[in-house]
């Protein structure tokens, strides 16, 4: 994956989700605050979700099963 490179030669599908996580992660660093908790200092949490959500598709296929049922709960009636 992190090569960049899909099954045809080109750019894969999910490199370019790789690429914009791994650069917000060269800046990544904790902060600790003035009451002694510990924050990041940038958020890479939702990059880094895009880029989960590129490689499996959990939300996508969630939401397809859910249209899914719905259609079959519509169509019994």
């Amino acid at each position: 994956m992190s090569s960049g490179r899909g099954l045809n030669g080109g750019v894969s599908r999910c490199y370019p989700f790789f690429a914009e996580f791994k650069e917000c992660l060269k800046t990544e660093s904790l902060v600790t605050q003035e009451d002694g908790t510990r924050k990041w200092k940038n958020n890479c949490w939702q990059i880094r979700e895009d880029y989960f959500e590129c490689l499996h598709a959990k939300k996508e296929w969630a939401m397809v099963r859910k249209v899914n049922d719905q259609a079959q709960k519509i169509s019994a009636n």
